[in-house]
């Protein structure tokens, strides 16, 4: 029997206007993922938002005072600084400046946009920071969401840093582009001929260049440790390049002392870290206050990040062991608390990726970031310029035409270098110590007689806070009386 077959014939059917075809379970459409580059630059974007804000609505009252003023002292005598000319007690001495070149780049900064100089030199240093740190996450394999919130935490932690315009602000560059120029080097030596010229850039811009040596001193430690026991402890991200990472080191040490000082400005910097003197007297260099929610996060959330990386055993040999220095470093003296979260970032972009998140939580992720922006962009601005009304602006208005030297508080004589006037001692602490610290504390606290100090320096006025000890010790002092009164101080001319 031959089987019979229909043929079933297609036709060509036209198919203008019509539905486009559904891909994907019936009745439902598939969502198209945002690309993990678009979220990583809103992070950027977020981050660089949030220092901008923060910087726009800070004014002036410390240290940007003397260091626009030593910077425009240096562009206008083409020279580096020699004796002091901003003090009358050290005006003998040679000051050694280990942040010339922030100095000049802000003062140059300043000349060309005027009083916007402040918040521009704040945005463009902490935006480089939250950029490269974002590099450095990426280059540790993290991707998207993750490195969105390390930016933005990040930024979180830096932006009020950034916004004191100092010569901290390009170590908040220099260290991340560290990590990130070690990170590639694991794979391939010669991101190591990066280093060198990092460091000459770093040790004339700032005395935390002692952190950037470090650094390369663990990564090259770390690769002299026999691999199975960095298996042990549960070590990853070992470099096997250690001849390179020598040669680096060198290289790098040897870039440290090409300054306008030659190495005794190294030498300077290490003598600065182990001053007991300043440790005592200035906040910054003492244990932190943790009183403050802000300081416990900034505390709390690295030691969690830490733990989290010790608890999954795989620990980054370099971020740990940097984490634990500095985390331990930063209960001793705050001021290196910075570092601690730049550190930080590292070791969160090497945990393990969680699940992704659902729809729920992307749109809670969207809202908060749209939040924040709108929060940015309302957020009131100073402007560009204005100094702080805890500066005390109509006592120094009050000298204005007057001559005789002033003696004021350690937090006001940053702003009597920006009035040209001569300090007994300003935020220069490294210049002062010795016996003229000791002296100005003495004064202050009143643990002597501050007359004869007084005296011994040649003081005609005493620009001091209202209800304070000495300020009450002079208003009963007959050899003092007071010549001018403002809510925020008191001046007072010798008889």
């Amino acid at each position: 029997m031959q089987a019979s077959a229909r043929v079933v014939e297609t036709f060509d059917v036209p198919t203008t206007g019509a539905a486009p075809a559904r891909a994907g379970p019936p009745g439902g459409f598939r969502r198209r993922r945002i690309p993990q580059r678009a979220i990583e630059i809103v992070g950027i974007v977020l981050g660089i938002g949030l220092v901008a804000t923060v910087a726009r609505s800070t004014a002036l009252s410390n240290d940007e005072f003397w260091s626009l003023a030593a910077g425009q002292w240096m562009l206008a005598h083409h020279s580096f600084m020699g004796l002091d000319p901003f003090s009358y007690t050290e005006s003998h001495r040679r000051w050694v400046t280990d942040e010339w070149g922030s100095e000049i780049a802000l003062a140059e900064m300043y000349r060309i946009f005027g009083n916007a100089a402040y918040s521009l030199y704040a945005i463009v240093l902490g935006g480089l920071c939250l950029v490269t740190s974002a590099a450095y996450a990426r280059a540790l394999g993290a991707r998207g969401g993750r490195v969105a919130a390390i930016v933005v935490l990040l930024a979180l932690g830096i932006a009020g840093i950034a916004a004191s315009d100092r010569g901290l602000d390009f170590s908040l560059v220099w260290l991340p582009l560290e990590l990130l120029i070690l990170t590639k080097a694991r794979q391939n030596p010669r991101w190591l001929f990066l280093l060198p010229p990092l460091c000459l850039l770093w040790v004339n811009t700032h005395g935390s260049i002692l952190l950037g040596l470090l650094v390369v001193t663990v990564e090259l430690g770390w690769s002299l440790i026999p691999e199975r026991f960095v298996q042990v402890v549960g070590g990853v991200r070992q470099s096997p390049f250690t001849g390179s990472l020598g040669l680096a080191l060198l290289g790098s040490v040897a870039a440290s002392c090409l300054t306008p000082y030659g190495p005794g400005l190294l030498a300077y910097d290490v003598d600065v870290s182990r001053n007991g003197q300043i440790t005592r007297y200035i906040t910054e260099w003492n244990s932190p206050n943790f009183h403050s929610v802000l300081t416990l996060l900034v505390y709390c959330v690295p030691l969690a990040v830490l733990v989290a990386c010790i608890w999954t055993r795989r620990i980054p040999l370099l971020e740990g062991s940097l984490g634990l220095f500095v985390f331990v470093e930063a209960l001793r003296t705050e001021r290196v608390d910075v570092y601690l979260l730049l550190v930080a970032a590292g070791l969160a972009a090497t945990l393990p990726a969680g699940a992704a998140w659902g729809t729920t939580a992307r749109r809670w992720a969207g809202a908060g970031m749209l939040t924040l922006a709108i929060v940015f962009v309302a957020l009131p601005a100073v402007p560009a310029g204005t100094v702080a009304t805890s500066q005390p602006i109509g006592a120094f208005n009050y000298h204005s035409g007057r001559h005789g030297r002033i003696f004021t508080e350690y937090t006001w004589g940053d702003y009597s270098v920006a009035r040209h006037r001569a300090t007994f001692v300003d935020g220069r602490t490294d210049l002062f110590e010795g016996p003229v610290l000791t002296e100005f504390m003495a004064v202050t606290n009143l643990t002597k007689n501050p007359d004869p100090i007084l005296s011994a320096y040649h003081v005609s006025y005493v620009v001091w806070g209202v209800h304070t000890p000495l300020a009450q010790y002079l208003a009963h002092d007959s050899r003092w009386h007071v010549v001018d009164r403002t809510s925020v101080a008191l001046v007072f001319a010798r008889r």
